[in-house]
């Protein structure tokens, strides 16, 4: 129960929102694979993961429908001779240029993602099998 207590939260953000699977998150927190898939069936995260997916989705898209969608106003208030509205205009003519900035800096995060996955902080039987053969000239049968 301690286990749970203390590893669950880590191990369903991990799933969740670093998008881990279930392998690399009991090798990560050294608990069994079995005990992964417990929770995370318990705690419904996959569904947690799309949502959460889903929400955080890629801001410059989400920009760009605002601004798509101001500016299909805008051209509609003109086609029926009205003004379109100097807030409308303002904000387009500000954020329309920061639209490629955006992109451009969500890819760099993205494609940097994190680089390298934390090392467990235990060596593992594997390793110290491979030191013995291999550095010490122990083997094992």
């Amino acid at each position: 129960m301690a286990k749970k207590v203390e590893l669950y939260p880590e191990a369903e953000r991990l799933y969740v929102q670093e998008q881990l699977g279930q392998a690399d998150i009991a090798q990560r927190l050294g608990i069994a694979e079995r005990t992964v898939r417990y929770w995370a069936s318990e705690g419904n995260w996959a569904a947690r993961r799309g949502s959460f997916a889903e929400a955080t989705g890629a801001t410059h898209e989400k920009l760009y429908k605002l601004i798509q969608s101001l500016t299909d106003k805008a051209i509609r208030s003109c086609n029926a001779g009205e003004e379109p509205s100097q807030a409308q205009l303002y904000f387009i003519g500000k954020m329309a240029p920061l639209l490629l900035k955006l992109k451009t800096y969500e890819s760099q995060e993205e494609a940097a993602g994190d680089p390298e996955p934390e090392k467990p902080k235990q060596i593992t039987a594997d390793t110290i099998r491979r030191i013995e053969e291999e550095i010490l000239g122990i083997r094992r049968p």
